[in-house]
C-alpha cells in the first residue's frame, strides 16, 4: 500500500474532483451534522456538534451566544433534491457484470437491477454510491456564519477554547445526503469491487436498500451506512482554528488548504504523499505560501498584506513565524 494516510483522509482527498465538498468516509448522519451546526472533527474523525446556529435564537442568547441574524437561516429552507449516479475517482473506471466488455455504465440498458464493477487504475482510489434521492441542504448566507464567528470568538474560546485549539472548530454550511450510501477506499492497483444498484433510466444506478458490497479484490474497504433521516455524503463548511499566541481567527477560502486540516484532530501525525505535517505546537511550512494566501478578519488590520482578523484586537509585537500554529478559518 503506497499510502499510509487514514483511510477517510484518502477518501475525502481523492473525491475532490466532485464539487460538493469533502466527502465522509465514516458514517454521520444527517441529524447530528447538518447545516447551522458548529462542532468539531475529533482524532478519530468523529463529528460532534458544539452550538446549533439554527436553534431558538433566545435559548443562544441564554448560553451566552450572539444569535445569528435572519440572512444566516435564509428564507427557503426546503432543500434541493438531486438525483445521481455513483461518484468515483479519476482513478476508477465501471463497468456493467455481465455486459458487453468495455461498454460502459453510462449506455448500460434499463433492468430492474444489475452488479457494477470498480476497478482502480492508479494506485489508489475512491467510490460513493448514494440511494436517489440526495438532498442537499445548505445555510440562507455563508457571510452570515462567518458575522456570527467574529460575534462569537471570545464566547467560544471561553467555553471551548482546549477543542478550538487542539481540534479546530468548524460552521457547517451546506450538507448532501441520502437514505443509504455505500463507500470504497482502493489502495492498490487493480482492487476491484462490485455493487448492486437499480437501474431507473440508461446510464441512471442507484443504491437499493438490499444493495451490498461483493466480490472484493485486492487492497480495498467498503461499508454501507444507512439511517432513516439520512446519512452525510458531502459537508461543506468553514474552518476555525487558533494561533499559538493570539484570541484572534483568520480565513483562507480554498478547500485544498482544508485538505491538511480536515479529520486531523489537531495532532501531528503521517500525511498522504506530498502534503506536509502538522501538529499541536508547530507547523512547518515548505514555501510560506499558505501565511500569504489566506486572509484574516476582526476589528482591525494586522497590516500584513490583504491579511485581517477576527478577534479582539490587533497583536501586539513582530509578526510570528511561519512555524507557528495559526487560527484559520477555511471556506469550502
Amino acid at each position: 500500500m503506497r499510502n499510509k494516510s487514514r483511510l477517510d483522509r484518502v477518501f475525502a482527498r481523492l473525491l475532490q474532483n466532485h464539487p460538493y465538498g469533502w466527502a465522509l468516509y465514516k458514517k454521520a448522519t444527517a441529524e447530528d451534522l447538518r447545516p447551522g451546526c458548529c462542532g468539531y472533527f475529533d482524532v478519530d474523525g468523529d463529528w460532534h456538534t458544539l452550538v446549533d446556529l439554527m436553534g431558538n435564537p433566545e435559548d443562544l442568547i441564554r448560553q451566552g451566544w450572539k444569535a445569528p441574524g435572519d440572512k444566516f437561516k435564509g428564507i427557503d429552507k426546503k432543500p434541493e433534491t438531486l438525483i445521481w449516479g455513483p461518484k468515483q475517482s479519476k482513478s476508477v473506471v465501471s463497468f456493467r457484470i455481465g455486459g458487453e466488455v468495455g461498454i460502459p455504465v453510462i449506455v448500460a440498458p434499463i433492468e430492474p437491477s444489475v452488479n457494477l464493477s470498480f476497478t482502480c487504475e492508479g494506485e489508489e482510489g475512491a467510490v460513493l454510491a448514494p440511494q436517489n434521492p440526495v438532498l442537499r441542504n445548505r445555510i440562507g448566507d455563508e457571510m452570515a456564519a462567518m458575522q456570527w464567528m467574529q460575534d462569537n470568538t471570545a464566547e467560544i474560546l471561553r467555553q471551548y477554547r482546549p477543542i478550538v485549539e487542539r481540534h479546530g472548530v468548524w460552521i457547517v454550511t451546506k450538507t448532501c445526503t441520502a437514505r443509504r450510501c455505500g463507500v470504497a477506499v482502493m489502495t492498490s492497483k487493480s482492487s476491484k469491487a462490485e455493487l448492486g444498484f437499480g437501474v431507473s433510466a440508461p446510464g441512471l444506478f442507484t443504491l437499493k436498500p438490499s444493495s451490498s458490497w461483493t466480490s472484493n479484490k485486492g487492497d480495498l474497504a467498503t461499508e454501507i451506512h444507512e439511517d432513516e433521516k439520512g446519512v452525510v455524503a458531502f459537508v461543506s463548511g468553514i474552518y476555525f482554528s487558533k494561533k499559538l499566541f493570539s484570541s484572534n481567527l483568520k480565513h483562507a477560502s480554498e478547500q485544498e488548504k482544508q485538505r491538511k486540516k480536515i479529520f486531523r484532530g489537531g495532532y501531528e501525525e503521517g500525511e498522504d504523499e506530498n502534503e506536509e505535517e502538522y501538529g499541536q505546537g508547530a507547523r512547518q511550512e515548505s514555501n510560506g505560501q499558505e501565511e500569504e494566501e489566506e486572509e484574516e478578519y476582526g476589528q482591525g488590520a494586522n497590516g500584513h498584506g490583504q491579511e485581517e482578523e477576527f478577534g479582539q484586537g490587533e497583536e501586539n509585537g513582530q509578526e510570528e513565524d511561519e512555524d507557528e500554529d495559526e487560527f484559520d478559518m477555511i471556506v469550502i
